[in-house]
């Protein structure tokens, strides 16, 4: 029964294969380019969005935020044009493979410094 309970020696515990783990913290190779499919598929859209949001379609957004606080309620009808102008900038730039490629060498460099140093980047969403 004790050799139930009983930590074996060769036995460890990670999220990653052995095999896998590198760089100077475990955390993975700085250098490396490689993105899996949750980076692509959601860590860099999420980049995108909150870059567009807040520097390239900041003043449509105002404008429809304007117009929510104006309305309170009645703003589902009278500010849906506005969403829909902030909501179409947005879009385009999502669509912009080179505004892709901008962010996805943003995000690269944001994660070589996380494994390098294993300090995490705080993204600051400020209003302007």
């Amino acid at each position: 029964m004790g050799l139930w309970f009983s930590k074996h020696e060769g036995l460890e515990f990670s999220v990653l294969p052995s095999t896998e783990v590198s760089g100077p913290l475990g955390l993975g190779d700085p250098d490396s380019t490689e993105l899996n499919s949750v980076e692509l598929e959601t860590m860099i859209p999420a980049l995108m969005n909150d870059e567009s949001r807040t520097k390239h379609c900041v003043k449509l957004w105002d404008n429809w935020n304007a117009c929510q606080r104006e309305y309170q309620w009645s703003a589902v009808l009278l500010c849906r044009n506005l969403f829909f102008d902030a909501l179409e900038c947005n879009k385009k730039l999502l669509k912009d493979p080179e505004y892709f490629e901008q962010m996805r060498q943003r995000y690269l460099k944001m994660r070589a410094e996380y494994r390098r140093t294993g300090v995490e980047q705080k993204i600051v969403r400020t209003e302007s």
